[in-house]
């Protein structure tokens, strides 16, 4: 009788290994479309050790020893890297190709040439009105022209930083509950098991850090994801997360810097290095091409209005006074490009624009000549106005590209990486089916089992 119990009790616990095996396959095809799970397995064994009978062993039946994720470690130990560099240059990309104020037809190059063309008509008559009047018009409209692409990308750039301090509410929240998601895994694992899906929702946050900041994940031996920044700087340790801010750069044309409170300091410091991901390519982008190009067109502004009043001051107006300036040009370079204006006297009277050498010269165009020697003239960066315009416009477009095709590059690897994790851990309904009717089975034959050793055992009561 005693083995009859034994076959009943072997069945009772098959029929547990049994089920624990149906709902973790339900599980899995029940989020066979949740974002970020990892397809969990119920891993079954013999159970040991089995009863001796004289020379022989008897199993003991089934017994669920784990529930286990699908996950490759190979490739999870890349995503972090390729969400960074996908998202750092995705977005570097988006924003430069966001500016439209550097494109050849934004209308710079072309108020700069109607510039140089009215100077000239002026040349060769520098007594008309009307002449006077279309030079006049072309430097304004030059100098507008300065203004709003100057103006044009002040305000990508300052565009950037509200992005960029956008960002950091989902950030900080995002590592405070990676920091709590720690200590529950930790202490759901001292008892032996695996929090399966609190470790998905870990893993779907350090996936979005990670395309935030370009942080990687660092495990200890407590299972804790551990993450830090390119630099080293720590954003989780354990249960303790730390905090980004932002705050205005003295050194950087007060552009919001990153500041970061790691989770052992008690006060916040600046990053001397920039992030990875996201921010990282926000600030590559503002940092990089888009300052590049501002700081060259306020050179070009400067030297521009600079040459052209060298000249103008030695010229007479119609009216014989001389000394005097077609464009208000600021003293230092940064800013240049924004405040450049024509003087508001010749704006308002165009007879007192310099263009002879002499007093009293009113068909006299030397001056104007002189003017449009500039156009060849080599400027502080050792090209033409014209030729820094293009330079300006053409490196811009040149990075533009580059970035893009890096981004198109760090796009492909992400995709490759997404493929090669869902097919490690991804959910197959139709294995899973399989994997159902296979557990269906397996129930009832131990129902089956059950049901024999059970009239088995009233045989053997109504023999007694």
């Amino acid at each position: 009788m005693s083995g009859l119990l034994s076959v009943l009790r072997q069945g009772a616990m098959s029929l547990q290994a049994q089920q624990a095996y149906s709902s973790t396959v339900a599980h899995n095809l029940s989020n066979a479309n949740t974002p970020g799970f990892a397809r969990q397995r119920a891993e079954l064994a013999a159970v040991s050790p089995a009863d001796q009978f004289g020379s022989a062993y008897i199993g003991r039946g089934a017994v669920l020893q784990a529930i286990t994720q699908s996950r490759d470690r190979f490739v999870e130990q890349q995503m972090s890297g390729a969400l960074g560099n996908e998202r750092f240059s995705a977005t570097q990309a988006d924003i430069l190709k966001g500016v439209s104020a550097l494109n050849p037809d934004a209308g710079l190059t072309d108020a700069l040439s109607n510039f140089y063309a009215q100077l000239r008509a002026l040349a060769q008559n520098p007594g008309s009105p009307n002449v006077r009047e279309a030079t006049v018009g072309a430097a304004t409209r030059l100098a507008v022209s300065f203004n709003q692409t100057a103006i044009a990308l002040d305000s990508a750039r300052t565009g950037v930083d509200s992005r960029l301090e956008g960002q950091l509410p989902e950030i900080n929240e995002s590592l405070q509950q990676i920091a709590r998601l720690n200590s529950q895994i930790s202490q759901a694992s001292i008892a032996g098991g695996r929090p399966n899906d609190l470790l998905d929702a870990r893993q779907k946050l350090v996936d979005r850090v990670s395309a935030l900041t370009g942080a990687t994940v660092i495990p200890n031996n407590a299972g804790d994801a551990n993450l830090t920044l390119p630099s080293g700087v720590s954003l989780v340790q354990g249960d303790r997360a730390a905090t980004l801010s932002v705050r205005p750069d003295p050194a950087n044309g007060s552009r919001l810097g990153l500041w970061v409170q790691t989770p052992s300091a008690t006060t916040p410091t600046q990053l001397t290095q920039p992030p990875g991901g996201e921010l990282g390519g926000m600030m590559a982008a503002r940092d990089g091409a888009m300052l590049n190009a501002q700081t060259r067109l306020d050179q070009l502004a400067f030297d521009f209005g600079n040459a052209i009043n060298a000249v103008s001051q030695t010229g007479f107006a119609l009216d014989g006074s001389t000394g005097r300036s077609i464009f208000n040009v600021q003293a230092t370079v940064t800013g240049a490009a924004r405040s450049l204006t024509v003087d508001a006297a010749i704006a308002a009277n165009v007879s007192l624009l310099p263009a002879a050498g002499a007093a009293g010269a009113s068909g006299d165009g030397t001056i104007a000549q002189a003017m449009i020697n500039t156009e060849s003239q080599l400027l502080s960066g050792g090209r033409s106005a014209e030729a820094e315009l293009a330079s300006i416009t053409a490196n811009y477009g040149a990075t533009t590209a580059r970035v893009t095709a890096t981004s198109e590059g760090d796009a492909a690897v992400l995709t490759n990486l997404n493929a090669l994790r869902q097919s490690a851990s991804g959910v197959s309904i139709d294995e899973e089916l399989v994997n159902m009717q296979r557990s269906q089975r397996a129930y009832e034959a131990v129902s089956r089992v059950i049901k024999v050793a059970d009239q088995m055992l009233e045989t053997l009561l109504a023999l007694k």
